[in-house]
Order: structure tokens, then C-alpha cells, then sequence
């Protein structure tokens, strides 16, 4: 029985810290490339949806690749809504204002 409790602990902490570490691991990815504000859109890219722990990135709408999401996917059952700040093209790169 101790087993069990202890297991989903150990799984809950490994999907938390791969979310810190992707979070703050620095991407400058091709589809973050843009000629204008109406190129960029928030995207997300974990295949998990807003309200179980969604990761928005900041991206080109038009070279944005949606990720390969895995029939079976473990989502941190935390909402994430759409972010508030803006997405727009800033020296030919969408960024985050």
C-alpha cells in the first residue's frame, strides 16, 4: 500500500520538473522567425489542453509545426490559460511584450 502513494509522488515530481526544465530551457526555433505582428500567435506546444497545464509558446503562425502528440499523454492537471501578455514580432524574431 506505502508503494503506491510513494510511486505517484516520484511521477508527479519527474512530470514538474521536466515542465521547470523545458520552461526554462532558451529556444530560438525557426518557427520563431517573422517578418510582421501578424505573423506570431501563442501556440501551444505540449499537446496538453488549457486546463490540464497547457505550455503556450510565442510563434510564427504560419511555420508553427503542432508537435507528434502521443495517443496516451500525462497532463499536470493545472489550468493554463492563453497568457495575457503580447505576442509580436520584434528584429524579425516573435517574442513576448
Amino acid at each position: 500500500m506505502e508503494t503506491i502513494p510513494l510511486t505517484i509522488l516520484i511521477v508527479l515530481f519527474a512530470v514538474y520538473l521536466g515542465i521547470f526544465l523545458a520552461r526554462s530551457t532558451p529556444t530560438l526555433l525557426p518557427e520563431n522567425l517573422c517578418s510582421s505582428d501578424e505573423d506570431c500567435e501563442w501556440k501551444i506546444t505540449n499537446c496538453c489542453p488549457e486546463n490540464a497545464g497547457a505550455r503556450w509558446e510565442c510563434v510564427n503562425k504560419k511555420t508553427f509545426v503542432p508537435p507528434k502528440c502521443p495517443e496516451l499523454i500525462i497532463c499536470p492537471q493545472v489550468i493554463s490559460p492563453k497568457p495575457a501578455r503580447a505576442c509580436v514580432c520584434e528584429n524579425g524574431e516573435c517574442v513576448v511584450k
